[in-house]
C-alpha cells in the first residue's frame, strides 16, 4: 500500500487513490526496516512503474534508508531530513525503529511529540508505519507508541492480507473528520505490481476476533429479520458499545445466546447494516448503523 500511496504523489490517479493537487506532491520516505537492496528494488520495480515514470525527480522524490543506523542518529536524522527538504508527505517505515522498547510509554510519548511538532512547524503530513500485534484475540497496533499513534493521529488504515493470502485489503478504522467506508482490495499481479480487484468475501470474525465459517447468501426474509433485531437493538439509537448492543439484543430481541449473536453481527456487517469501530482512546468497541457516526 505504501508504493500505492508513493506512486500517488506523482501520478495523480494511482489504483484507488486520487491526488487532489495538480502539482505532485513532494515527498520524503524513510524506510528503516529493510535492507538498502529491497528499498531500491520497491523504487524501481514498484513505484515507478505504477507512477509511469522511468526516472523519478530528485527535487520531488527523496528516499533514505537508514535500517543500518543506530537508533539516536536515526532519530537526529530524520528531524534533519524533514526541516532540510520540507516534504509535503513523510513516510517512516516503522516508526518502532526511533526507540529501544515499543512498550516504553515514555520515550513512545516523546517521539510523538517530536512529530507532531515537525508536522507542525513543516507544514507536512507525516505517516507512521507500525506492525499491528500478532494474536487474533487482540490486533491493535503494537506497544505504547502504538497507543500513542492511535491517540493522536488524524486517520489510521490497517492494511492486511485476507484469507487466500493473495488478496490484501486497506480499511479506515479512524478519522478525525472524513469517514470512508468502502475497503480498498488489491492482488499482485505476475509483474509484481498492486492490481485493484473486486471486494473480497472476508471469513467473518467473532468478537474475540476468530475465525467463523463462511456465510451463504441470506434470502429477502432472513435480511428483514437480521435488520429488525439491529435496528430494535439500537432502540433509536445510531450507536452503541458492543456490550451493550449484544446485552439488549439478548434481553428484548429474541436472540437465543451469545454465539446467536456473533452469528448475526458477523451477517449483519457483511451485509452493510453495521460495522465495529474501536474507540481511539479507550479501545472499546463501538457498533454503528450505518450510515452514520460515531460520537468520538
Amino acid at each position: 500500500f505504501l508504493s500505492i500511496l508513493m506512486a500517488a504523489t506523482i501520478k495523480r490517479q494511482t489504483l484507488a487513490l486520487e491526488r487532489l493537487t495538480d502539482e505532485p506532491l513532494k515527498v520524503l520516505w524513510i524506510d528503516t526496516e529493510q535492507s538498502q537492496q529491497s528499498t531500491q528494488e520497491i523504487l524501481k520495480e514498484r513505484i515507478m512503474p505504477l507512477a509511469g515514470v522511468d526516472k523519478l525527480d530528485d527535487t520531488q522524490f527523496f528516499a533514505f534508508n537508514l535500517r543500518g543506523v543506530g537508533f539516536e542518529k536515526r532519530g537526529r536524522m530524520v528531524d534533519v531530513a524533514i526541516r532540510s527538504i520540507k516534504p509535503d508527505i513523510c513516510i517512516i517505515d516503522g516508526v518502532k525503529d526511533l526507540m529501544t522498547d515499543i512498550n516504553d510509554a515514555v520515550q513512545a510519548t516523546l517521539i510523538m511529540e517530536k512529530l507532531m511538532e515537525l508536522a507542525k512547524e513543516m507544514n507536512c503530513c507525516i505517516v507512521c508505519v507500525l506492525h499491528q500485534n500478532k494474536s487474533e484475540q487482540d490486533r491493535n497496533m503494537r506497544g505504547s507508541i502504538g497507543t500513542e499513534l492511535t491517540n493522536k493521529a488524524f486517520e489510521v488504515f490497517q492494511c492486511s492480507i485476507l484469507g487466500d493470502d493473495e488478496t490484501f485489503k486497506v480499511e479506515q478504522t479512524y478519522s478525525r473528520k472524513r469517514k470512508i467506508k468502502q475497503n480498498f482490495y488489491y492482488t499482485i499481479n505476475k509483474d509484481g505490481l498492486p492490481e485493484a480487484c473486486a471486494n473480497y468475501h472476508e471469513q467473518p470474525r467473532d468478537a474475540q476476533g476468530r475465525f467463523m465459517s463462511m456465510k451463504q447468501d441470506m434470502s429477502a426474509d432472513e435480511v428483514d429479520k437480521l435488520l429488525k433485531v439491529f435496528v430494535d437493538a439500537f432502540e433509536g439509537r445510531s450507536q452503541r458499545r458492543f456490550n451493550e448492543l449484544m446485552a439488549v439484543a439478548l434481553k428484548k430481541c429474541g436472540v437465543a445466546d451469545a454465539a446467536t449473536y456473533y452469528a448475526y453481527l458477523a451477517k449483519a456487517e457483511d451485509a452493510g447494516f453495521v460495522r465495529k469501530m474501536e474507540h481511539p482512546e479507550t479501545g472499546e468497541t463501538w457498533v454503528e448503523l450505518l450510515d452514520n457516526t460515531l460520537p468520538f
